[in-house]
């Protein structure tokens, strides 16, 4: 059958046409959005964040006193937590921190090389004050130098500063640079990568102070690696212990690496979701539509299809010819869908990330489409293959 006839037929039902093709349309830019979006928020999951997300506890935590929110009051307070901790049965080892990794947002600043700023200054790069612990922690490896001793107001000297393996590369293209000078101290050492904030220039760029918390009005962050088995069983126990050490005190939440990994794309993963269902859902309308779009127009050109079968038509040119108008309908509805998941992908790309749509994408969403109505119009029009020719001539 030629495409003009086809048009021909498709505009002769103009209202209904003309909803279902919009019906299609809007059922695949839902679902291409949804599919982008769950692809991503996959591969964001499954991306190496250089961190024990199984065996890692992270305790924020708040002094409700203002002098415990102050050093040295503060001090003595996370010297005693933390001894605590490492008394707990299953507990490898404890540190604070001025912030966690694995987080949207936090303290950061800009980075560069003494005498070089204009070349080498790298913006948003978070800033970790911790203790000595940290990195046996965290589990992380040491690549270059040995881990700085603490520095506290009263040691003399430049302040050693410890930056990740990713960060050395950027400034210097190397990792053996103990003893470089940076804006905000002296290398000491450089570790291996490790997941920081979303929202720095490199989720991977972090450097490290081992050095006292001076002030902490919004709080702090107490890290706890346990043996492999006992997270439950040790996460149970950290509140009682932390308000045995001092009862004034705010815990704000209590999660392990991989709650906390989870929640850092709890947004792209619950409208994913959202998306998903949505999507389903108008996929399941359009089948339904398609469905009885094809049985109405069989069953009010019976007479018409009676009479091409009269005239030689076989069941198979019928029903191709049929599929022929479910497949032109899906395409032009297809073609107004690609442009309404444009305009999706930019008003979803105001508020959260989302990558732009990719062709392979488009293409796959458009064949799974195509595939639905195919299977929605497929007994419709089998249907009207068994259409008798001596019957349907003689319909008024």
């Amino acid at each position: 059958m030629s495409l003009r006839l086809l048009f021909k037929t498709l505009f002769r039902r103009k209202m209904v046409t003309g909803l279902l093709l919009v019906q299609l349309a809007l059922t695949l830019a839902l679902l291409l959005n949804s599919l982008l979006l769950a692809n991503q928020t996959r591969a964001q999951l499954n991306a190496p964040t250089g961190l024990d997300l199984t065996n890692t506890i992270t305790v924020h935590v708040r002094p409700t006193t203002k002098q415990l929110r102050q050093y040295p009051a503060l001090g003595d307070l996370l010297a005693r937590q933390l001894q605590a901790l490492r008394e707990v049965p299953g507990v490898v080892a404890a540190a604070y921190a001025n912030q966690p990794p694995l987080r949207q947002g936090g303290n950061q600043g800009n980075i560069f090389k003494v005498g070089a700023q204009e070349q080498s200054n790298i913006p948003n790069v978070p800033n970790y004050f911790v203790s000595a612990d940290f990195m046996q922690t965290l589990g992380l490896t040491l690549i270059a130098g040995s881990w700085p001793q603490h520095h506290s107001a009263t040691t003399q000297g430049a302040r050693p500063i410890v930056i990740t393996e990713s960060l050395a590369r950027q400034l210097f293209n190397q990792v053996n640079v103990v003893g470089e000078q940076l804006n905000h101290g002296t290398v000491a050492a450089v570790v291996s990568d490790f997941y920081g904030q979303r929202q720095a220039g490199d989720v991977m760029y972090n450097y490290l102070t081992v050095a006292d918390l001076y002030s902490v009005d919004w709080g702090y962050t107490l890290l706890i690696r346990v043996e492999p088995g006992q997270v439950e069983r040790v996460r149970n126990q950290l509140d009682a212990v932390l308000r045995k050490v001092d009862s004034n005190l705010e815990i704000y939440y209590n999660r392990t690496f991989t709650e906390q990994h989870r929640y850092l794309f709890h947004t792209e993963f619950g409208l994913a979701v959202l998306l998903t269902l949505l999507s389903a859902l108008m996929l399941l309308v359009s089948m339904v539509s398609s469905y009885c779009n094809a049985h109405f127009h069989v069953l009010k050109s019976q007479q018409e299809i009676g009479i091409k079968r009269a005239l030689g038509a076989s069941r198979q040119s019928v029903l191709l010819e049929l599929l022929n108008e479910s497949w032109l309908c899906t395409l032009l509805g297809a073609a107004l869908g690609i442009g309404a998941a444009m305009l999706l992908n930019r008003m979803l790309s105001q508020v959260i990330a989302i990558p732009a749509l990719e062709l392979w994408l488009s293409l796959m969403t458009c064949g799974l489409l195509m595939l639905c109505v195919t299977l929605a119009t497929w007994y419709p029009a089998r249907i009207a293959t068994q259409v008798s020719p001596a019957l349907a001539t003689k319909t008024q």
